[in-house]
């Protein structure tokens, strides 16, 4: 028995998409909309539908569950409506309401039963999750599990992705140059629930929440540095929305960006060493339009010396999605590198050398579209750019 679908509620409050004002200024941000051009895959659009279905007290039909999913929840288009709709939150709620109805993706149901078996995303044995560390070995061997202010937490990518595995290499790295007393979790380590989030799963990332926060707490860690800004985001929104406000009590935590900035405002690691390269900055979208940090990047990469910095016609908070963002990747992975795509030709106007990021999905998905469009562009994330500048 199928069931009626009712507003949304965020916080006690409704979220109805009768406010829309149609004024459509949402449709020309949209990644989705832009690679298809059909106005039922705009926000406009679907938030049109919606308020038919909810008008006629009709539950989501399957083909427009899809068309949820179809979005890299990338929060362009929150960032320009006009009269102010939550637009993320409201697009993650809807999904929400669809898994209760059981229409899920099959990507997304297949997600969710990985991180019930096996509490990572790759369905991959927890014992793997430091494969990662092989080339660091020596750095971390005394690391796993002991106590310290300062954690490094991977992220499902990071730990078994072994195309990703230099970013937690690269910051093992800056961290011991640094001189930093640090931890990282190992086996311990469980996915942050990002997924779910993304995903309306918010009920099935209570466990995972709970694990990680009671496991940093427990090694006396006051500090947590993320390379993803989808961990970083669920620890520092998700989270205290999820289990409370008190469960984070007492934790601080840093993006990639900020620790390095943190560090070079310490004195504790100075860039000495030329870097003459020029590059194009991407702005991930889970680290810009939602949580709003912009200039730790930028500052860090304007600390080296001979580097040319420069930005893409869409920064900051109008910056294009890398298409890799809001599942989308596994829903509708051809959509996604057409998005991919079009960042880089818009990274290729700039004439830069590299196009750079800090973010494991960007770092998947703009590569992926320097492929597809057979650029040469290169790309490196901003691990790699700093452990090279800092000569390590």
């Amino acid at each position: 028995m199928t069931k009626p679908y009712e507003p949304l509620r965020i916080e006690g409050l409704d979220i109805e998409p009768t406010v829309c004002a149609r004024c459509g200024f949402c449709t020309f941000v949209c990644p989705a909309y832009l690679d298809t051009l059909w106005d039922s895959q705009s926000p406009r659009g679907k938030l049109y539908q919606l308020r038919d279905l909810i008008k006629k007290k009709q539950p989501i039909p399957p083909d427009f569950a899809a068309r949820i999913f179809n979005c890299t929840l990338c929060g362009a288009c929150q960032e320009i409506c006009q009269t102010n709709i939550p637009l993320l939150r409201f697009w993650q709620l809807t999904r929400q309401e669809i898994g209760e109805l059981d229409e899920w993706p099959e990507i997304v149901n297949y997600i969710d039963g990985a991180l019930k078996e096996t509490q990572n995303i790759m369905e991959m044995d927890q014992t793997d999750r430091t494969l990662w560390t092989d080339m660091v070995d020596d750095l971390v061997e005394d690391r796993l599990g002991i106590e310290a202010e300062v954690a490094y937490f991977a992220g499902c990518n990071i730990s078994f992705k072994g195309t990703l595995a230099h970013m937690g290499e690269n910051t093992i790295k800056v961290m011991n140059a640094a001189g930093v007393d640090f931890t990282i979790l190992g086996e311990e380590e469980q996915c942050c629930g990002n997924p779910y989030f993304v995903a309306g799963g918010f009920e099935k990332a209570k466990e995972l929440a709970r694990h990680n926060i009671i496991k940093l707490k427990e090694l006396g860690v006051k500090t947590v540095i993320f390379n993803c800004p989808g961990c970083h985001r669920a620890f520092a929104h998700e989270y205290p929305h999820l289990i409370g406000k008190e469960s984070t009590e007492g934790l601080e935590f840093l993006p990639f960006s900020e620790f390095v900035l943190r560090l070079l405002n310490e004195g504790k690691i100075k860039f000495t060493k030329n870097y003459p390269h020029v590059v194009a900055w991407h702005d991930p979208c889970e680290l810009g339009r939602h949580q709003d940090i912009y200039n730790p990047a930028r500052e860090v990469l304007n600390a080296i010396p001979g580097i040319e910095v420069r930005e893409l016609k869409h920064n900051r908070n109008k910056a294009r999605c890398c298409g890799g963002g809001g599942l989308l990747k596994g829903t509708d992975p051809l959509m996604s590198v057409r998005i991919s795509g079009r960042r880089i030709e818009e990274a290729e106007k700039t004439g830069a050398e590299f196009l750079a990021s800090e973010c494991p999905s960007c770092t998947m998905s703009l590569n992926d579209g320097i492929e597809h469009k057979e650029s040469k562009m290169k790309f490196k994330d901003l691990s790699q750019i700093v452990v090279e500048a800092l000569g390590l």
